[in-house]
């Protein structure tokens, strides 16, 4: 059963890749398939009592690897209108989730507000892959992606509070005590207080965790060097059972908050560590995601019927807006970015993991109602990841919140980059480069260029230059293998066709043949020695120069096989369509084109196809 849905989950991430749809929306057709609705190969309730334990791991495993790439500069950017998102927002989206599940879908108002709690998460497992689809400007990304990681937390809580109100209703109703809601204030007030306490224990055991599993790194690292990553991971999972054995569900907030502060640290290792937490969590997440929509009842979606629809319809285009509205009023946000926050809010494995562990709860307590709720939260899931991943695309674009801008992103932070990036940025391009040797980005830094510090061959890594299909990718490392397959990781994951890798002159002929099967172009036509090249623009033995090609230059046999060893096309300006481009094997000049070459030897004479053009010497 296990092996069928880590299969499964496989599958289901290929096609993921392959289509550019959250991997959930296959997980929630591969669950129900082989659920016991269907195929009866999957059976969750084997399980027990365990199955609960099984979500509550996962989800902490998933929360974990959200707090780790969570970046304190982006989110306090916008700080405000997150901070107003994941708390008035939260209260918005459930009470006018329970109103419209209450009037719409006649639920009792103890069944329509646990389904409002449930829904007022969001998630970054969904609104990423959406957000990779298409590339919207980085401020509306941003808030979308922090209030997604920084809300599960508290919608879980909220949910869990909810439920424990719906208790404390219905052990009174069993007692014969039949009061509404205000008649317990004393209890309500004692819940209040028990949350507060929870997300109080959860914060402090977060927080002390997340720096002492950073210490013992920093201080032992040389001891275990080989499995930082696994001992990070034991650490999240004790710091989550030390903080459930004190407060049930305080867990959750210690799992992100302990995430936070490693992912904030800087510890060694740290991009090898989130590439494993990344792989990690994409297994947790095809395991619980296809248990869940195997333990899934479809008769409780079917007796929803229209309504049902109605009310995740009134969930996406009214209450959302109304709480993007009011909440951004005061806000440098335009109508048009409003509205399209407005439209993105899909919910995904924390609803449905919370929603199955509270349907599990109110089952135990014989209370009516909470597969009703499951299967309306799972419907929520659907209908929001389907319709915001198909029309995402379009709706950025005709509200003109799509970010126009067509960047290059260097792979390499080293000399050869930065002056290509100078170049680049002098004709008005935008660039950033991306190196996993802190020296080097913040050298880029220190020379006014745009860097960060990651791993080019992780989607997690590469998504910090905030890369999407419009944009280039040039790779520059001193490893030809990781520069082929960091253009194969674009084309694939981020659906980029604009690529180059350079390669070394003395290249194996197995990197050859990958750049080769993989299609990728040569950058700057020629193959190079890289480390003389590097050692030249040290010591400053170069010149680079600016040339305005005529059609007769052009025509003189091939202009880059004509060009010296020593010579290096690096980019074109094309006045014609105000275009600018990096030169690369197959790239076709046009009269009127203006190229900058790199002299590696200025003290040698031109060849006879550049001898009679007119040159401007550049200074980078």
């Amino acid at each position: 059963m296990v092996s069928l849905a880590l299969v499964l989950g496989v599958i289901g991430q290929m096609l993921s890749i392959r289509t550019g749809f959250p991997s959930i929306v296959f997980f929630l057709i591969f669950g129900v398939l082989v659920g016991p609705e269907f195929l009866s190969l999957v059976h969750p309730s084997e399980f027990g009592e365990g199955l609960e334990v099984i979500i509550k791991l996962c989800v902490a495993i998933v929360l974990f690897e959200a707090g780790l790439n969570l970046n304190k500069e982006d989110a306090l950017s916008h700080g405000n209108i997150i901070l107003l998102l994941i708390t008035v927002g939260g209260v918005i989206t459930m009470i006018g989730g329970a109103a419209f599940a209450r009037f719409v879908a006649n639920l009792s108002w103890e069944m329509a507000f646990v389904y409002g709690s449930l829904v007022i998460v969001t998630g970054p497992t969904v609104v990423q892959p959406l957000l990779r689809r298409f590339k919207v400007k980085p401020n509306l990304k941003h808030i979308l992606e922090y209030e997604g990681v920084l809300i599960d937390p508290i919608g879980a809580l909220i949910a869990i509070f909810v439920v424990e109100i719906v208790l404390i209703q219905s052990a009174h109703t069993a007692s014969g005590l039949v009061l509404g809601f205000g008649g317990h204030m004393m209890e309500i007030g004692q819940v209040v207080l028990l949350v507060a306490y929870k997300f109080i224990v959860g914060g402090v055991l977060g927080f002390l965790g997340g720096y002492a599993a950073t210490f013992a790194v920093k201080r032992f690292y040389i001891y275990m060097e080989d499995f930082v990553d696994l001992f990070m991971l034991a650490s999240a999972l004790a710091v989550y059972g030390f903080a459930e054995m004190l407060a049930p569900e305080a867990g959750l907030v210690a799992a992100i908050v302990s995430g936070a502060i490693i992912g904030n640290l800087n510890i060694p290792e740290e991009e090898e560590m989130k590439k494993f937490k990344g792989k990690l969590t994409i297994l947790v997440i095809s395991l619980l995601f296809i248990f869940l929509a195997a333990s899934l009842e479809l008769d409780y979606i079917k007796d929803l019927g229209i309504y049902g629809l109605l009310v995740v319809f009134g969930l996406l285009f009214v209450v959302r807006p109304v709480e993007i509205f009011l909440l951004c009023v005061r806000s440098s946000l335009s109508i048009r970015e409003k509205l399209f926050l407005s439209f993105v809010s899909p919910r995904g494995i924390i609803a449905a993991s919370i929603a199955s562990i509270i349907a599990l709860e109110l089952h135990q307590h014989d209370i009516e109602g909470g597969n009703t709720v499951q299967g309306l939260v799972f419907l929520t899931i659907a209908i929001s990841v389907l319709l915001q991943g198909g029309a995402g695309g379009f709706v950025s674009r005709v509200l003109e919140v799509n970010d126009k801008r067509n960047k290059v992103v260097l792979v390499g932070a080293n000399n050869f980059s930065r002056l290509l990036a100078k170049l680049l940025e002098r004709t008005g391009k935008e660039v950033c480069l991306i190196d996993t040797n802190r020296r080097l980005v913040e050298i880029s830094k220190s020379e006014g260029l745009t860097a960060v510090e990651g791993n080019s061959l992780t989607v997690d890594g590469l998504e910090k230059t905030e890369i999407s299909s419009p944009d280039t990718l040039i790779s520059l490392t001193t490893s030809d293998h990781v520069n082929v397959l960091a253009c194969r990781l674009v084309r694939i994951d981020f659906k980029i066709n604009s690529v180059c890798a350079l390669i070394n002159r003395m290249a194996s002929p197995s990197d050859i043949e990958d750049m080769e099967r993989f299609r990728v172009p040569l950058a700057f036509g020629k193959k190079i020695d890289v480390m003389d090249l590097y050692s030249r623009i040290t010591e400053q033995k170069y010149v680079v120069f600016r040339s305005r090609l005529e059609k007769e230059t052009i025509d003189k046999m091939d202009f880059d096989k004509s060009l010296t060893e020593r010579l290096i096309p690096l980019i074109v300006e094309r006045e014609r369509t105000d275009e600018v481009f990096v030169c690369h094997e197959g790239f076709n000049l046009e009269a009127g084109d203006i190229i900058s070459i790199l002299d590696m030897d200025p003290l040698f004479s031109s060849p006879d196809i550049l001898r009679d053009i007119k040159k401007e010497l550049i200074e980078v």
